[in-house]
This record gives structure tokens, C-alpha cells and sequence, in this order.
């Protein structure tokens, strides 16, 4: 009887939230304010691998060697191959062809990454997210040199004609990050799509095991020798300085601020949201350097009475924020009440509102500011016609555009939304305004009392998304109720 045809074992050490089925629910603009856990994973699956002596090909990208070459080095070190899944996952079949050599140059700067830090020439590339179109890259894959892809559904196609022979048709693919039962649990996901991630957790290990002990698996190949996925692995010359430069470098520095910018102070209300706020953080001195030219940031934080660990947070991240100060509310007094403490905190001309959660991306207010210049408030509109809404729950997107449409009638106004927290302010202009709704309620407060007092507003189409962390402060059916008793109150004219 001949000898079973030796399969490839491939490990997959893409992050956590890299899952496939998540792509079209967690954007990318998320993914910097999660917090990398591919270090567990990779560690888990090389033990795993330890454990019953089996050699694997790991499938990496640059941004995982970056965090941990020291990792990446064990993992040679232990007799395993690397293979480059890029930079970062993207979605080969959406690429348009004017962008495609951008991307294929991504891929070189990856490769040179891995080299780097790795001391071996990568052979392999897998996307970690499946292609199911054309495969425009496939070309320059292999002028490249490369040896060999992993598709999605594990099949090995190879590259180079002269390893062709050395290859098995086939690779089984585990993916590292169903080893790690200790990943955060996002919340702001359909249930189906949060379910089906989570279920891939339970019994993994068990998974791996049974899989690792069934073999037979295709060895790597010893330095400078044909490897039966990768194709030759050989140690390169020294490494050059650019790519131990990719490879290593620090993030850039937030940038000086701008003696020449205006001020912007940025308020930002809390209410026990101690799991995000180290992603709010990030996000925050994310916006920071990239307002740098055109507004000098100062943050106000507004602490709305938490029980939890999110005024000692802030309070340590005051303190190595220059131009960052912290305001306490005693007791829980409502959104609407906290940016109204936060716009009397500062003395800037400029203000702006943003929600805990970043249920917007705070980026968008590069395009709210100029908008501010005919207007006394702009205002971030999901229910505006260019706008949008993501993993909103149907029956609370219908209640809350349904309010929406009642203001917009009863002040006869072209506005499209009255309820959202992320705005930008003259702040002159609202200050001193009264305010009977501290609550969620007081936020189409304001927008109503500018507005009969000739006051300005301005929409901005925005894309709204339900929250990633924490839990929503917002009671639905008392909101609804206040709502209610609000639009009464307009419509006799008791609001002005």
C-alpha cells in the first residue's frame, strides 16, 4: 500500500478580531482601539505544536511581527516556516484597479517585514480573508518569487514551477486565535455573528489536538532546502536597515501643537465606561495628531456620577495630558447636563461633542469644522440621505427616525436628525441656553431653543454604529416616553 500523501499543516495567526465573518461588522477603523491578543494565540499554537512534535508553516502579517519579533523568532527558532499574510487583512475582490499597486507594494513592504525580523526568505503568502475573484495578485506573487499560496479553502497552488513537484496538494489550516478563550467579548454585533465567532472557541483545543495527532505532516525544510509549502527557505544576507525599520519601528510621536491652529476643546461625557475608556484613549490622541494643522485639542472629560473605575482612569490619563482636565458630577445628572458642565469648563471658541462609545468616528469632525462657518452648531446626521446606520437594531433605528421626523414637522425644519451627542459648537452660541432635559432628551432640546431663537444648524452625514463595549446608558421606552412629552411641549410653543 503506498504511503498516505503528507498534507502541509498551516497555522493561521491573524488577530482575534481579523475573524472573516466579522469584516463587514467591525470596521477598520476599530481595529487600532481593540487590543492585540495574537501574541496568546501564537504562543498557545506553538505549544500545541511542541507538544506532539510537529513542524508547521505559521501565516503572519507585518503589523503581528512589528508587536512581537521576539515571538516570530521562537517560532523559527522552534524549526517552524513563516509565511506573509500581508500588512494587514483586506478584501482582495474589493480592490479597484487603480489601487491595486499600492497594495502589492504593501505586500513587498510586508515580506521585507518578516525577512527582517525572521532572518529567512518567505515563500508563502495566504490572504487571511477568502478571494473568490479574480486573482490579479496572483501574478506578481510569483515574478516575486514566491513559491507557493494557500487558498481559503486550504488548497495549495503552487507558484514556482520548479518546486512544483515538492509541494502536496493540500494544507490543513488551524487558526490561532480559537486557542484563546480570554479575547474581549464585543457587544455592538448581530447575534448571529457574535455567536458564530464564539462557538469556534469552545472545544478548539480539543480541536487542535485531534488534528495535530492525526498527521502525517509535511516537515519544513532545513535552511536552504526545499520546503514542502514554502518552497526553498534559506537564510538571507543581513537584513537591509529600511525593513528592520518597518519591522521595528515605534509609533510616530503625536505632533507639537500648532501655536498658529485654534483652539478645539473636545467634551466628552462619561458614565461608567471604564471597559472602553483605554480605547478612547487611543482614539482621542489618534484625532489629536491628526487635527495637528488645522485645531489645537484640549479635552474635557465629564465624569456623570460612575460607579465604576472610569473617574480614576481618566484621572490618570488628566495627569499625563497636558491639555486634558477632568470634571466630576456627583451624582448621575444625564448626557445632555455633562457636555453642558464641559462647554462651561473651557473658555475655547470652538467646541465639540463626542460620544464615550464612538459610536461615530471622531475623525469626522476634519469635516465638521469647516461647516461651523455658516453655522451655530453642526450636528452628525445618520438619518440624513448620505447617511447611515451600523448594527442599529431595526426597531430602535425605527423609533428613533420616527421621533426625528416629529421635530422635523412640528419646527417646520429641514434637519434629518435631532438626537445625536456628536456635534461641533459656537460655543457662544449655546452656553448660556436653558436646559429643562439633562437627559438624552436634551440634545433635541438645544438644537429646538436655537432654533426659535434664530440660531443656525448645519447636518453633516455621518455613519452611526452601535457600540463595541460597555453598555448603552439610553432606557428606550422612558427616552421614547420624554420624547413624547417634549414634542408636546414644543408644539404649544412652551419651548423657545
Amino acid at each position: 500500500m503506498a504511503a498516505p500523501d503528507p498534507r502541509a499543516l498551516v497555522v493561521d495567526a491573524s488577530e482575534w478580531f481579523h475573524d472573516p465573518a466579522w469584516a463587514a461588522h467591525v470596521p477598520r477603523r476599530h481595529w487600532r482601539r481593540l487590543p492585540a491578543r495574537a501574541d496568546v494565540a501564537l504562543a498557545a499554537a506553538l505549544q500545541a505544536c511542541e507538544r506532539h512534535h510537529v513542524r508547521a508553516t505559521f501565516c503572519v502579517d507585518a503589523a503581528t511581527a512589528a508587536r512581537w519579533p521576539e515571538l516570530l523568532r521562537r517560532v523559527v527558532a522552534a524549526g517552524h516556516d513563516v509565511a506573509s499574510a500581508g500588512h494587514e487583512p483586506i478584501d482582495l475582490d474589493t480592490v479597484a484597479p487603480a489601487a491595486r499597486p499600492a497594495v502589492l507594494a504593501g505586500f513587498a513592504r510586508a515580506r521585507e517585514a518578516l525577512e527582517a525580523v525572521t532572518g529567512r526568505a518567505v515563500r508563502t503568502f495566504r490572504a487571511p480573508w477568502p478571494a473568490r475573484g479574480d486573482p490579479w495578485w496572483r501574478e506578481a506573487l510569483r515574478a516575486a518569487g514566491y513559491a507557493a499560496e494557500v487558498l481559503a479553502c486550504g488548497r495549495v497552488l503552487p507558484l514556482d514551477a520548479a518546486h512544483r513537484g515538492d509541494l502536496p496538494s493540500h494544507a490543513e489550516v488551524l487558526v490561532a486565535w480559537e486557542l484563546d478563550r480570554d479575547q474581549p467579548r464585543l457587544l455592538g454585533l448581530p447575534a448571529r455573528v457574535r455567536h458564530r465567532h464564539e462557538a469556534r472557541l469552545v472545544g478548539a483545543a480539543a480541536r487542535w489536538e485531534r488534528c495535530l495527532a492525526a498527521g502525517p505532516w509535511a516537515a519544513p525544510a532545513g535552511p536552504g532546502d526545499s520546503d514542502p509549502v514554502a518552497g526553498a527557505v534559506v537564510r538571507p544576507a543581513a537584513p537591509t536597515a529600511a525593513a528592520a525599520n518597518a519591522a521595528n519601528a515605534a509609533p510616530s510621536p503625536a505632533p507639537a501643537r500648532s501655536a498658529a491652529a485654534p483652539r478645539l476643546a473636545v467634551v466628552v461625557p462619561l458614565k461608567d465606561e471604564a471597559d472602553g475608556v483605554p480605547s478612547l484613549l487611543q482614539e482621542l490622541d489618534a484625532l489629536a495628531a491628526d487635527l495637528a494643522d488645522r485645531a489645537a485639542l484640549e479635552f474635557v472629560f465629564v465624569d456623570d456620577g460612575s460607579t465604576d473605575a472610569t473617574a480614576a482612569l481618566l484621572a490618570a490619563a488628566v495627569r499625563t495630558r497636558p491639555h486634558a482636565q477632568l470634571v466630576r458630577h456627583d451624582r448621575n445628572r444625564g448626557v445632555a447636563a455633562a457636555i453642558r458642565t464641559g462647554l462651561a469648563a473651557t473658555d475655547a471658541e470652538t467646541a465639540a461633542s463626542i460620544d464615550a462609545d464612538l459610536s461615530y468616528d471622531p475623525r469626522e469632525l476634519a469635516a465638521m469644522l469647516p461647516l461651523l462657518a455658516h453655522a451655530d452648531v453642526v450636528t452628525a446626521s445618520p438619518y440624513h440621505p448620505r447617511g447611515g446606520v451600523h448594527n442599529v437594531p431595526g426597531w430602535r433605528l425605527f423609533l428613533s427616525r420616527t421621533l426625528s421626523r416629529c421635530y422635523r414637522w412640528l419646527l417646520r425644519s429641514d434637519l434629518h436628525t435631532w438626537t445625536a451627542c456628536f456635534r461641533v459648537y459656537r460655543r457662544a452660541a449655546v452656553v448660556d441656553l436653558p436646559q429643562a432635559y439633562p437627559g438624552f432628551l436634551g440634545t433635541a432640546e438645544l438644537l429646538v431653543r436655537l432654533l426659535r431663537r434664530g440660531g443656525r444648524v448645519a447636518e453633516h452625514p455621518c455613519l452611526l454604529e452601535a457600540r463595541l463595549f460597555g453598555v448603552s446608558k439610553l432606557r428606550v421606552l422612558r427616552t421614547v416616553r420624554d420624547h413624547l412629552g417634549l414634542l408636546w411641549q414644543v408644539a404649544r410653543r412652551r419651548i423657545s
